[in-house]
C-alpha cells in the first residue's frame, strides 16, 4: 500500500478469522518496525496526514458546535495518526489535546466483554453457565425476572430479558431526593439493578434490549466467580499487559486527569472536581476514562490476538440475538456488529461526554472520536468521514 509523500507500507497476507484480520507478533513487529523506519525517512508524510485529520475535525466541531473534539486512526501496520482542536476547558480556554481522559461511556462494555472471555479461556467462566451458579444467594438476584433461565451469553449480549434504570420513575425520583440530600447522585450497582421492572421484557435469549443493568449483573457474576473486583481484574488482565497506561478507572468519585464536559451548553464539573452524577455509579456498564489513543490501542490488541484468543473474537462478533427486521446489524458480545462483521464496534455516553470507536477488518483501520460535550451528536457520521478521507491524506 503506498502512503503520502511516496512512503510504501508492507502488507503481510494473514488468515481471517469470521471476517476478522490475525496476525502473528513476528509479523506486528516486523510490519510496524519497517513502518517506523519508513516514516523516519519522510517525516512530511505524517505531518500532511495530522493536518488532513485536523481540518476535518474542525470543521466538525464548528458544526456539531463541539467545545472540543479529537480523534486517533490506527492503521493495520500500528501507525497511529491524531489530531485534537478546539477547547478542553471554555472557561480557562485551555486547548484540548490528545492524551488528557474523558469518561468513555459505555465503550467501557467491551472490556468488561473482553475479561469475561479471558475467564471463559481459562475455565473459571462458561458461557452457558447459569447466572444463578454465582448470584443465587443474592436476594437482590433472585427478585429478578428470568433470574433461573439466564445465562452468561445472555448478560454479554444483551438478550437476557432485563429491562434497564435510566429511564425509569424509581430512577429519576431517587436522583431528584439524592441531589437535593446529598449535592450528587450515587448508586451502587444492586440499587440500580433494583430499579428495574420484575417482568420480563421477553423470553430469554428470543430479543435484545440493550442494558446498562444488565451488565452490572455481569459484573456483580464476575466478582462472584473470581473472589476478584472488577477493577481489579480488568487492570492486571487487560489496561497493564498492553500498556494502556492513559485508561483511568472510575472507581471514585473525583477522576483524575479529565477534561470538563458540558452538558446542554453548561459544565458538568463543580469546582471541587465532583459531577452531578457521580462516575463510579457506572461501573461495569462502562466505568473507564479514556482517549481515542487509547481505545484504538485496545482495538487492535483484541483484534490481532494479544488478549483474547482468534476463536473466542469470533464468539464475540458471531453471538447474540439477531432481529430479522434489521438483519445489517446485531450486538454480539459487548460489540455493535454491523454487516457479519465488516465493521463492529460500540459508542458510549456520560453526561458531558460523547465516544465512538469502529474497526473495519478489511482494512484494519480503527478509528475513535471523543468530544466533551454530550446529546444528539452522530459521532459515527464524524467517523464515516474520516474513514473516507484519502488514504494519501490520512
Amino acid at each position: 500500500m503506498r502512503g503520502s509523500a511516496g512512503t510504501v507500507f508492507l502488507i503481510v497476507c494473514v488468515p481471517k478469522v469470521a471476517g476478522v484480520k490475525v496476525a502473528t507478533r513476528t509479523e506486528i513487529v516486523m510490519g510496524r518496525c519497517l513502518s517506523i523506519a519508513l516514516l523516519a525517512c519522510c517525516p512530511s508524510a505524517l505531518a500532511l496526514e495530522e493536518s488532513a485529520l485536523t481540518a476535518l475535525l474542525e470543521e466538525a466541531r464548528a458544526e456539531m458546535k463541539m467545545p472540543g473534539l479529537r480523534a486517533a486512526v490506527r492503521f493495520e501496520d500500528g501507525r497511529i495518526v491524531r489530531a485534537a482542536v478546539g477547547l478542553a476547558d471554555r472557561e480557562a480556554g485551555t486547548p484540548l489535546d490528545n492524551t488528557v481522559r474523558m469518561p468513555g461511556g459505555s465503550t467501557g462494555k467491551t472490556f468488561v466483554a473482553v475479561l469475561t472471555m479471558l475467564l471463559v479461556e481459562d475455565g473459571v467462566l462458561s458461557l452457558d453457565d447459569p447466572a444463578s451458579k454465582w448470584l443465587d444467594d443474592e436476594r437482590w438476584f433472585r427478585r429478578l425476572p428470568n433470574d433461573d433461565e439466564i445465562l452468561v451469553r445472555h448478560l454479554l449480549s444483551h438478550s437476557s430479558g432485563l429491562g434497564d434504570y435510566p429511564y425509569t420513575m424509581r430512577y429519576r425520583m431517587g436522583s431528584v431526593v439524592r441531589a437535593i440530600r446529598h449535592g450528587g447522585i450515587r448508586f451502587t450497582p444492586e440499587e440500580l439493578i433494583g430499579m428495574i421492572g420484575r417482568k420480563s421484557l421477553y423470553p430469554v435469549g428470543r430479543g435484545y434490549a440493550y442494558t446498562d443493568a444488565g451488565y452490572l449483573v455481569l459484573g456483580r457474576l464476575i466478582e462472584a466467580a473470581t473472589g476478584r473486583t472488577y477493577y481489579d481484574l480488568v487492570r492486571e488482565r487487560i489496561l497493564e499487559p498492553q500498556g494502556l497506561d492513559q485508561i483511568g478507572l472510575q472507581d471514585r468519585s473525583v477522576l483524575p486527569n479529565i477534561t470538563p464536559g458540558y452538558m446542554m451548553g453548561a459544565r458538568n464539573l463543580r469546582k471541587n472536581g465532583t459531577m452531578k452524577i457521580d462516575p463510579s455509579s457506572e461501573w461495569t456498564g462502562g466505568g473507564l476514562t479514556t482517549n481515542p489513543t487509547m481505545l484504538v490501542e485496545f482495538y487492535g490488541a483484541l483484534t490481532e490476538g494479544r488478549i483474547v484468543k482468534p476463536e473466542s473474537l469470533a464468539l464475540m462478533l458471531e453471538s447474540g440475538w439477531r432481529n430479522p427486521a434489521t438483519p445489517d446489524w446485531h450486538y454480539g458480545f459487548g460489540l455493535f456488529v454491523y454487516d457479519d462483521g465488516e465493521t463492529f464496534g460500540h459508542g458510549g455516553l456520560w453526561p458531558g461526554y460523547r465516544t465512538h470507536v469502529t474497526h473495519y477488518p478489511a482494512s484494519g483501520t480503527t478509528i475513535a472520536v471523543q468530544t466533551n460535550r454530550d446529546g444528539r451528536i452522530d459521532m459515527q457520521s464524524v467517523v464515516n468521514r474520516i474513514e473516507t478521507l484519502p488514504v494519501a491524506a490520512r
